[in-house]
């Protein structure tokens, strides 16, 4: 799936930027499901808890980027479905 990029996921996805992901796409999947659930504070506090201190950093960076422009929960959880093509720079 591509993100569709209109302003402000645009500006998320050039702001996370490619780079070393340090996460997995069960990493991913988790973080996705409680962001959706119970907002961005919960996805947080999964994110400190269940992985290492680089992925942990990258994954709390995204989500501090996509709260900073003010996306949804929905909008983030189709950023997070795609974070590790962007960290590869294909976006």
């Amino acid at each position: 799936m591509v993100v569709v990029r209109d302003d402000s996921i645009g500006r998320v996805i050039d702001e996370i930027g490619p780079g070393k992901a340090c996460f997995t796409q069960n990493n991913l999947n988790d973080l996705k499901s409680e962001l959706l659930k119970n907002g961005y504070p919960a996805a947080e506090g999964k994110a400190a808890q269940m992985i290492g201190t680089d992925g942990q950093v990258e994954l709390l960076r995204a989500l501090t980027i996509m709260q900073k422009h003010n996306l949804s929960p929905e909008a983030a959880a189709d950023v997070l479905d795609n974070l590790a093509q962007i960290k590869a720079g294909h976006y």
